[in-house]
């Protein structure tokens, strides 16, 4: 039984040989070199079998596993080419088996053991589980491999959840200093033209901002000192992180020009966040995610859209994982997966509707880069609350220049 196989091998010359190989014996035959690339061949066209080269990079089970969370693809049977070495290639069986995967051919392979690998795998009658929402959810964190928040930002994002007249200046100063790189960032910001204090202390500083500011300096740098230190790669040119928190920062801005007259103190950190998925991406997934972005530029579609196509997965379901894995507010979680389609989210819906609208509105001011140009269509639920759009591009100015001091621009 011949079918369509997808050849997903380090060696470009080696790949194209078995792709030439497999058509002489009636396979239809497509090769390439990366799990990115392998993301792209399978968008163009289905196959019926995946021969997954475990030297490829990022290695072929965890490639295979990236693959699987795709509604598309978790049903393709995978063939993982083994090292030579016997060792090793026991370790990639282990590894392989406890993912899902139950197919390997050791290398290197003559033609006939391939076939034969092939034929036994096409005629099968096993069908393939497809993995369940939770186990996606649980991919998502494990191959991501989510940070953790640092100490002091946790503590201080607890001690400033509480209403300003409640919140202990003494002690925000005191978990400030236990962090240098925060304790600058505060120190920077403070004295940055917008703000313009003088002094040296921090208890000094934290007095002249107030509960209000510091509460945005500590939420805002959670997102760039967890990823700001990315390698610079295709990816991160084509989408500098810098357009990213911009576009993060003021959308939380947005949010508090929103929800002023409400009592939470969470509206910015919803905003600041509700794009993290997209770092995580950016970090962990850099070859993938070039893909996406070649996708957005070449064809002109969102972000969102290209990330769901190539990946199976969006920047709002990998957001939400890492809310959890950080233990913030359920609220925080809900508005960072639902905030595209806030209409449809069974909790917390206006507060996604918020982040909807900040969102657009901050596109609509074209400040920083949120992966692509186009401005996301208003959802029915978020059209009926009363802050306009228009109302809040009134607030550019402002924006810009809180982002300014906030990131050294």
């Amino acid at each position: 039984m011949a079918g369509r196989v997808l050849i997903v091998e380090h060696n470009p010359k080696i790949g194209g040989l078995i792709s030439a190989q497999l058509r002489e014996k009636g396979f239809d035959a497509v090769n390439c070199t990366n799990g990115a690339e392998a993301a792209m061949e399978l968008r163009k066209q289905p196959v019926d079998v995946i021969l997954m080269d475990n030297g490829i990079k990022m290695g072929g089970v965890k490639t295979a596993r990236i693959l699987r969370m795709h509604e598309k693809y978790n049903t393709i049977p995978v063939v993982i080419g083994l090292p030579p070495e016997k060792e090793l290639a026991r370790g990639v069986i282990r590894e392989g088996q406890a993912n899902g995967i139950g197919h390997f051919l050791l290398k290197p392979f003559t033609l006939n053991a391939l076939h034969k690998k092939l034929t036994e795998v096409l005629e099968t009658d096993e069908p393939i589980e497809r993995p369940t929402h939770m186990e996606i959810r649980e991919e998502i964190k494990n191959l991501s491999n989510l940070p953790a928040m640092p100490a002091a930002h946790s503590r201080l994002l607890a001690l400033l959840s509480k209403a300003d007249e409640e919140v202990d200046m003494r002690q925000i100063s005191s978990t400030l200093e236990q962090d240098p790189a925060l304790s600058m960032k505060v120190m920077k910001t403070c004295r940055s033209a917008y703000f313009g204090f003088q002094g040296n202390m921090m208890s000094q500083a934290v007095a002249f901002l107030g509960v209000a500011v510091v509460r945005k300096i500590v939420q805002s740098a959670i997102i760039y000192d967890v990823f700001g230190d990315a390698e610079e790669d295709e990816a991160t040119k084509a989408f500098p992180m810098d357009g990213l928190w911009r576009h993060s920062l003021a959308v939380g801005m947005a949010m508090e020009v929103i929800g002023k007259a409400d009592k939470k103190k969470t509206h910015f950190l919803l905003g600041t966040l509700h794009d993290i998925g997209k770092a995580v991406f950016l970090v962990k997934f850099p070859d993938h995610y070039g893909k996406v972005l070649e996708v957005v530029e070449n064809e002109n579609k969102s972000i969102l859209q290209a990330e769901y196509e190539l990946l199976g997965i969006t920047h709002a379901d990998c957001g939400g994982e890492l809310a959890i894995h950080w233990d913030l507010p359920g609220e925080v979680r809900t508005a960072i997966t639902s905030h595209h389609q806030p209409g449809q989210s069974n909790q917390h819906r206006r507060l996604a509707a918020m982040v909807h609208i900040a969102d657009i509105a901050v596109r609509t001011m074209e400040i920083g880069f949120a992966g692509d140009a186009l401005i996301p269509e208003m959802d029915p639920y978020a059209s009926r609350l009363q802050k306009s759009v228009e109302e809040i591009v009134q607030h550019r100015e402002d924006f810009v220049s809180q982002c300014d001091s906030i990131l050294g621009g």
